[in-house]
């Protein structure tokens, strides 16, 4: 049976392909085809499938960050006034990532194409490093003008608190029999730091 609209199916349908895939190794007609469609019909939604791994880009991208953050990002920072709730926050947005199968499937497709695509390789520096550095460090520096923690450069100290739960999200990704003992590594890891930044 036709859809009558597949632009939505097709997004999603791109994404499991590349992700298992890679994007040059995935054909239009192979992601058609998934969502029971003719390869040519892609066209009518896509005029490319550079810009249908854009959509799949944008969407994922609105995914996380809608994951990561509950409300506007420039409020995240008043939300987070005390080390309970810092810890709150990062257990459950590690909870997410690390069970959001968008996510998951991007992390997984990022890991793979960073080294031979800019699109990818821009989109890996992003996410393991700009959006969570400046997130953090805006975070900290909340919590700093607040007399919440001792002072420093929030950008260096963010660098530094994310760096070990990073290392953590891809030993799990590549390795998942040793996630409990992953995130026992990042709980530790978090009280160890809310100790040393003298968080209260």
């Amino acid at each position: 049976m036709a859809r009558t609209n597949a632009k939505e199916p097709l997004i999603e349908a791109a994404r499991n392909l590349f992700s298992i895939k890679g994007y040059d190794g995935t054909s239009v007609d192979e992601i058609a085809e998934s969502i029971g469609i003719k390869g040519p019909t892609i066209y009518k939604y896509f005029k490319n499938k550079e810009e249908l791994l854009k959509a799949v880009i944008e969407s994922s991208e609105a995914e996380y960050v809608k994951g990561m953050i509950s409300g506007a990002p420039d409020e995240l920072p008043d939300m987070i006034n005390s080390k309970e709730k810092l810890k709150e926050y990062v257990l459950k947005s590690l909870d997410f990532t690390l069970k959001n199968d968008t996510a998951k499937k991007m992390r997984r497709l990022v890991t793979m194409e960073q080294y031979r695509n800019a699109t990818f390789a821009k989109l890996a520096t992003w996410h393991q490093l700009t959006y969570l550095q400046d997130l953090y460090a805006s975070i900290f520096q909340k919590m700093m003008d607040n007399g919440q923690m001792i002072e420093g450069d929030a950008k260096i100290i963010a660098l530094e608190f994310l760096s070990p739960i990073t290392i953590m999200i891809q030993l799990i990704d590549r390795e998942p029999r040793k996630k409990k003992e992953a995130l026992q590594t990042i709980e530790k890891h978090i009280d160890t730091f809310l100790i040393r930044y003298g968080f209260k």
